[in-house]
């Protein structure tokens, strides 16, 4: 869900003393080198004003658990630092360098946090220990409930100065599962640091399908809650909803286009299904992809131009690329089982989605051409379902399910990094990761 933050000063100070003024594309960190290096980095305690003195250490706990998440960095423990950091280290006095060495940091963090009443001030620095230069600071201000939004942000630039990548800290993923002794599913939605996990839904139906608008805003998704399935948008902040797709039988939304104008959809009719796009506003629709057999899972490319959906036209359910209003379809999953569940990369060049092989499930990746097909997740006691990209591109989302036993875990693209994000819930699938922050 999208927070807003009272009033955030756009950059307090961001000076680039390391890198050539001629260009912007010399970075400490490659993200796409495998086992590449990484950015020993301390995360020193906040110095405090006025406010809870947890707040000294709780800061920087967030903040290095954001880092941590992102195999780019390693973490100085905290019992090496040898220099405390005071509110004068904002005023003029500098850090000592040579001894943020020594332990082996590159790089330091340090914060100055003030609460007065319903008022969150936040200044955080990010200083290149080697050369003692200011790489990166932020000022902002906030009520303290929106203190680990503001700490994502700020872990969001650090990583963006160090790998020229927008981080993804303080997006969330939706996703169902079922709740309590219910039958039916309700719609979830957990930060993607596994925090601050909550309930969207509470109508005791099935509640399926989540996919997030672009501006995140949104959440389209099938309800049975009337008896008749309907596709139903439900503001994420707000909870104010607004149904748009009833026609037909049954019915899933499969993804916005980017700009948000239009919601493509499976929809049932006659014993066939059929892809449309529904206008958001307005609710007027057109047919996209029509044929013999079932049609369904569309999912828009990042430039609005192609479609990436699931037929069985072929005899089992495949993916296909079609690009809108263009005749003819291109099959892109390989093999004799099936395959479901495609999920656009944000660059375009690549489309994650499950297959069925040896009889497990598992997550697979291939470019939009049907070219460089590649596993990227399996398990021999258990199936892994319905990926979604990160909106940085180097993560996936998905679901993992064995023996009555299902969690949502994330997993790095080169299959180098996995944890678990949510377990516990019954049945819980389904996930959606919402767009950059």
């Amino acid at each position: 869900m999208k927070r807003s933050i009272c009033a955030t000063a756009g950059a307090f100070l961001l000076a680039l003393f390391l890198f050539p003024s001629t260009a912007f594309s010399v970075l400490y960190i490659d993200i796409n080198a495998p086992g590449g290096k990484r950015m020993p980095i301390a995360v020193a305690d906040v110095a405090l004003g006025r406010g809870d003195p947890s707040l000294s250490r709780g800061i920087p706990k967030i903040l290095s658990d954001d880092l941590a998440l992102t195999d780019l960095f390693d973490l100085v423990p905290s019992t090496a630092h040898i220099e405390t950091v005071t509110g004068a280290h904002f005023s003029g006095r500098p850090l000592s360098f040579p001894g943020w060495k020594m332990i082996g940091a590159e790089a330091v963090v340090i914060g100055l946090a003030d609460v007065r009443g319903d008022l969150l001030s936040l200044e955080m620095r990010l200083y290149d220990a080697t050369q003692g230069t200011l790489l990166l600071g932020k000022r902002y201000t906030g009520t303290p409930d929106q203190l680990r939004s503001i700490v994502h942000r700020f872990a969001n630039e650090i990583v963006y100065t160090f790998t020229g990548v927008r981080g993804v800290f303080g997006t969330e993923i939706a996703f169902t599962a079922r709740s309590g002794k219910s039958r039916g599913k309700e719609l979830y939605i957990v930060g993607m640091d596994g925090k601050d996990l909550r309930k969207v839904t509470d109508n005791r139906s099935f509640n399926l399908f989540p996919r997030w608008s672009p501006d995140g805003q949104w959440l389209a998704y099938t309800s049975f809650r009337t008896g008749t399935p309907a596709v139903y948008l439900r503001n994420v902040s707000t909870g104010a909803e607004k149904e748009v797709v009833r026609t037909g039988g049954s019915k899933a939304p499969g993804g916005f286009s980017p700009d948000g104008v239009w919601l493509y959809a499976g929809v049932s009719q006659g014993g066939n299904s059929d892809i449309y796009r529904v206008r958001v506003v307005g609710g007027g629709s057109e047919k996209v992809v029509e044929g013999w057999g079932l049609d369904v899972s569309p999912a828009p490319s990042p430039d609005g131009r192609r479609i990436a959906f699931v037929s069985d036209r072929g005899g089992s359910p495949q993916i296909y690329v079609k690009t809108i209003g263009v005749a003819g379809e291109t099959r892109i999953s390989t093999g004799a089982g099936y395959a479901t569940s495609p999920s656009w990369s944000p660059a375009g060049d690549r489309i994650a989605y499950t297959a069925r092989s040896g009889g497990r499930f598992l997550v697979a990746t291939v470019a939009p051409d049907g070219s460089g097909s590649r596993e990227v997740t399996s398990e021999t006691d258990g199936d892994c379902e319905d990926p979604s990209f990160s909106p940085d591109g180097r993560s996936l989302v998905y679901t993992y399910r064995k023996r009555g036993y299902s969690a949502l875990k994330i997993i790095s693209l080169d299959g180098r990094r996995q944890r678990t994000l949510v377990s516990g819930l019954e049945d819980a699938g389904s996930p959606a990761w919402s767009p950059g922050r």
